[in-house]
C-alpha cells in the first residue's frame, strides 16, 4: 500500500526521483525499501514505534523533518545516502539506540536530540556543517565529533553526563550558546568564535574563547571548575543597557583576564567565587552602563580606566580592604548607590547591607533606582523550555 501511494505521488519528471507526499510514516524495513526510488523526499519522514534496525535506502534529501520518537526497540539507524534534512532531525525517547550512521550528512535545518541513554558516539563521516539550531540533551555521548558548524542561531548542549569535549568551529552564534550540566571535566572550545548574542557556561572544566570580540547580550559562567578564564580579544558586551558579565559560584576560579574589554552595557558581577583573591583583569574597562557588583574573598581589586558607571557600585569582601581608591568614584563616576566594605561576615550582591567584623574599611553612598542583576537575567535565560523552540 505504501509503495502504491508513493509511486502515485512521484514527480512527473525525474523517473522516480522525487516523492511529494506531505508526510510518510514507515513501520517496517519493507516500508523503508519502498522509498528507495525517492531520491528526494519532499515531506516529513516519520518512524513508527516497532522498528529495530532501520536503514533509509536511496534517499539523498529529506526536505521536511526526520522524526524518530519513542521507538523503544530501535537499536540502529543508518542513512548511507542522506546528505541533507531540511527540517528538524528529531530523535526523542530512544532508549536503546546505540548506532547513528549518517556518513554523508552535511546540512540540517535543526537538530533536536533528547533522551538517548544508549548513544555513545556519532558515525558521521562528513561533518554536519550547516544547521540553524542544535539542542542535544540527556544522552551518553562522549564527544560531538561529526557536528562542526560554521554558523548557528542556537547551540545548546546540556545534561550529557559523559560528554567531556565540545569543540566546534563556529564563527558566530546569532541567538544563544549554552553549555550546561554535562561532565564536570568538559572542555568547551570555540577557537573561531568572534561574535555571539548570548553565551552561558555552567559546570564546565574549561572554556576556550580565544578570538571572541563581541557578545551582543550576556556572558555568564556558573558553577565551573576551571581555575582561570581569558578573553584576550573581547571588546564589548551588550547593547543599549542590556548585557551582563557574570561569574557566580566558580569554586576554583583564581584569575579572569579581559585585557581589551572597554564597554559593558549591563552589570559586571562576581559572586561566591571562593578562590578568587584578585579582580584586576580589566585594565581598559571604561564604561559600565549597569553596575559593578563584586562580592567574595578577594583582597585586591582595581578598575584603573573606569570613567562611567551608570548604575551602582557594590564591593563586599571577607578580606581586609582599603576602599580609599574606590571612594573617589562617588565624585561623578558612579551614578547609583555606592557600597565598599572589607572584613564582611557574609558578602552579598548589590542591594544587600554588609555586616563587618569591625576590622575593615567601609563606605556607602547615594541610592538609585533598582536594576535587574546579572544573576536574575541569566536565570530567565536558563528557564526557557527547550521543546518550545520548535513549536
Amino acid at each position: 500500500m505504501l509503495r502504491r501511494i508513493l509511486l502515485a505521488s512521484l514527480a512527473a519528471t525525474g523517473a522516480y526521483a522525487q516523492c511529494s507526499a506531505k508526510s510518510t510514516t514507515v513501520n517496517s524495513d519493507g516500508d523503508l525499501r519502498a522509498l528507495a526510488s525517492c531520491k528526494i523526499l519532499s515531506g516529513d519522514l516519520i518512524f513508527g514505534p516497532n522498528l529495530v534496525d532501520a536503514t533509509i535506502y536511496g534517499i539523498a534529501s529529506i526536505r521536511g523533518d526526520l522524526v524518530i520518537a519513542n521507538a523503544v526497540n530501535l537499536v540502529s539507524v543508518s542513512a548511507p545516502d542522506v546528505d541533507s534534512i531540511g527540517g528538524v532531525f528529531n530523535l526523542t525517547g530512544l532508549t536503546r539506540l546505540a548506532t547513528l550512521n549518517f556518513p554523508v550528512l552535511s546540512s540540517v535545518g535543526s537538530i533536536y536530540w533528547q533522551t538517548l541513554p544508549a548513544l555513545q558516539g556519532l558515525d558521521f563521516g562528513t561533518s554536519v556543517t550547516q544547521a540553524d539550531q542544535v539542542i542535544i540533551t540527556d544522552t551518553i555521548l562522549e564527544s560531538l565529533t561529526g557536528i562542526n558548524l560554521d554558523s548557528v542561531a542556537q547551540f545548546n548542549i546540556n545534561n550529557n553526563r559523559y560528554l567531556k569535549e565540545v569543540t566546534v568551529q563556529l564563527t558566530n552564534i546569532t541567538d544563544s550558546l549554552s553549555i550546561e550540566f554535562n561532565s564536570p571535566q568538559l572542555a568547551a572550545s570555540f577557537p573561531n568564535l568572534t561574535w555571539a548574542n548570548n553565551a552561558t557556561f555552567r559546570s564546565c572544566g574549561s572554556v576556550f574563547l580565544p578570538v571572541l570580540e563581541v557578545v551582543n547580550g550576556s556572558l555568564g559562567f556558573f558553577n565551573n571548575s576551571f581555575t582561570e578564564f581569558k578573553a584576550p580579544k573581547l571588546v564589548q558586551v551588550g547593547t543599549t543597557e542590556n548585557g551582563d558579565i557574570s561569574f557566580n559560584n566558580n569554586p576554583a576560579l583564581k584569575n579572569v583576564s579581559m585585557p581589551v574589554l572597554k564597554t559593558i552595557h549591563g552589570t559586571l558581577q562576581f559572586a561566591n567565587d571562593t578562590k578568587l583573591e584578585q579582580i584586576e583583569g580589566f585594565p581598559v574597562l571604561a564604561e559600565v552602563f549597569g553596575s559593578i557588583d563584586i562580592s567574595g574573598v578577594f583582597d585586591e581589586a582595581d578598575f584603573p580606566a573606569i570613567k562611567s558607571i551608570r548604575g551602582g557600585f557594590n564591593l563586599q569582601t571577607t578580606a581586609k580592604f582599603d576602599c580609599s581608591n574606590f571612594d573617589k568614584l562617588q565624585n561623578g563616576v558612579v551614578q547609583g548607590s555606592y557600597v565598599c566594605s572589607g572584613a564582611v561576615e557574609n558578602p552579598g550582591s548589590e542591594g544587600t547591607t554588609p555586616t563587618t567584623t569591625g576590622s575593615g574599611s567601609s563606605s556607602t553612598g547615594k541610592n538609585a533606582a533598582g536594576r535587574l542583576s546579572a544573576t536574575n537575567s541569566f536565570a530567565a535565560i536558563a528557564g526557557l523550555t527547550f521543546v518550545a523552540l520548535f513549536l
